[in-house]
């Protein structure tokens, strides 16, 4: 009954960070532009969403949470009128976008502070993601999911 947050959404919340953090970093680079050299980073989005750890782990919790609820809301809007069922179906997608967001939140800020260390680390100061570097960049994919734990 949950129409929210699948793989669309996942793609949105890393297309959304990835900008977010590409802009950010573009203002600070064209501020510094004037004197110093920009150097561009690419990051896979979508890889890392998928297998940074905090997010896998938010992720999967998530999912569980989702799996949870809609049992628990199938079971009570069982037997009940059509208004009813639209209640209880705007109550539990307000729980499940809640914990998602709980979930999801801590998860993005230590998503954002690998992103920011690697960045640092490698000299970069603008980081886009891979899909629209057509040519160079350094790739920031790999150091960034082992500086959130991933083997």
């Amino acid at each position: 009954m949950f129409k929210n947050l699948p793989k669309a959404l996942v793609t949105l919340f890393i297309c959304t960070l990835l900008v977010g953090l590409g802009l950010g970093l573009t203002n600070r680079a064209v501020s510094r532009a004037a004197g110093e050299s920009v150097v561009i980073g690419k990051l896979d989005g979508s890889r890392v969403g998928q297998e940074f750890p905090a997010m896998k782990t938010a992720w999967e919790n998530v999912a569980k949470q989702k799996a949870a609820l809609e049992k628990e809301l199938n079971k009570k809007a069982e037997g009940q009128d059509e208004e009813s069922q639209k209640a209880l179906l705007d109550q539990y997608n307000k729980k499940y976008n809640d914990y998602a967001r709980e979930q999801l939140d801590p998860a993005q800020k230590a998503l954002e502070g690998a992103i920011a260390a690697v960045a640092k680390e490698k000299g970069v100061t603008v980081v886009i993601d891979s899909s629209v570097v057509h040519l160079g960049a350094v790739d920031m994919t790999e150091a960034v999911l082992k500086k959130g734990g991933a083997k």
